[in-house]
């Protein structure tokens, strides 16, 4: 006779209810994290939020949590990316067909595709969760989006420092009472300096560089991804920052099928478009988010919109509100 194995609750009751009201119905509910003892599991917990999206920061000492399977094995989950980053100590995050062992400054996205069966936290460590729905993701990024199952960032690669830097920084905006007031000016950039970053890292973590021509256009890539607010950045200012020429440069974007301006344009309406789904028409304009964006001219910035997402950025944003 199989042996029935207890699971006992990771929050109480009032703990239940605050994870549950703040997360809302579409994440992860407190009643699918189980543990196998009745001990206490000592934390401590904050629970922002962005519009559409969830900041976790947590506080943790050596416990194991499992999932729930009955929601590992859900058909109909809500379809939900999450960036896990270990701000200090170490966290072993199983799935069913893989594990990853994070330390300090480890960064894990994965999506509710395939879920964590099981959390094991081996020293006392402190954790931020990004959780951010794909339906609002797919649509900003289409062509990289799949490459983000199971993608582990390391710290000594620099744009994820940068990456580590945002998390902290929007943690530290949402989560923290005494910083809200000044949320409102500085969260939506930096979700999207947040995503921006989160895609150009699976881009260029996706396949190694096979040679220096590679690893030279990654380079210019990440320069331009990093500095893509600044209007100034331009070919001649990328090409002096990698010591190469500008012709040279040209070159190197040639064997992509799309030229170095082609690439930046791209970007920058991919990064628009994360400010206007992120940010309400009180906080940031058509013309504000434009600048931001790295376009010195609103109208200019209107027409490359629409020739790219088919639609003008405020018919983006009404839709996407909607969502």
């Amino acid at each position: 006779m199989a042996k029935i194995q207890k699971n006992y609750p990771i929050f109480s009751d009032a703990e239940k209810n605050n994870w549950n009201s703040k997360m809302g119905r579409h994440y992860l509910q407190a009643g699918n994290l189980w543990q196998l003892s009745d001990k206490e599991i000592r934390f401590d917990l904050k629970i922002g939020q962005i519009g559409q999206s969830r900041i976790v920061e947590i506080d943790v000492e050596p416990c194991e949590v499992f999932t729930n399977p009955d929601y590992i094995n859900k058909s109909n989950r809500p379809g939900i990316l999450e960036e896990l980053y270990v701000s200090s100590g170490s966290i072993k995050v199983e799935f069913s067909n893989t594990s990853f062992d994070l330390e300090k400054g480890d960064i894990l996205i994965f999506d509710d595709s395939n879920p964590p069966i099981k959390y094991i936290v081996n020293e006392t460590a402190h954790i931020i969760n990004i959780f951010m729905p794909q339906v609002v993701l797919k649509s900003w990024m289409p062509r990289t989006y799949d490459k983000l199952h199971h993608t582990l960032l390391k710290p000594n690669h620099s744009s994820s420092k940068l990456l580590a830097e945002y998390l902290e920084m929007l943690a530290k905006y949402t989560t923290d009472q005494k910083n809200r007031p000044y949320a409102k000016s500085v969260v939506p950039l930096i979700m999207a300096n947040i995503s921006m970053l989160v895609f150009a890292l699976s881009e260029l973590e996706e396949q190694k560089p096979d040679s220096i021509k590679e690893a030279q256009l990654d380079l210019a890539k990440q320069y331009m991804l990093v500095h893509i607010s600044n209007s100034r950045v331009s070919p001649t200012l990328v090409a002096n920052e990698l010591d190469i020429s500008v012709r040279y440069l040209h070159w190197l974007f040639k064997q992509t099928n799309e030229t170095v301006i082609q690439f930046l344009t791209r970007k920058r309406i991919e990064l628009a478009q994360l400010l206007l789904v992120s940010s309400s028409k009180s906080t940031f304009n058509v013309t504000e988010i434009a600048f931001m964006c790295g376009f010195n001219d609103s109208t200019h910035f209107s027409r490359r919109f629409k020739q790219q997402v088919g639609i003008s950025p405020s018919k983006f944003r009404k839709n996407n509100l909607k969502i």
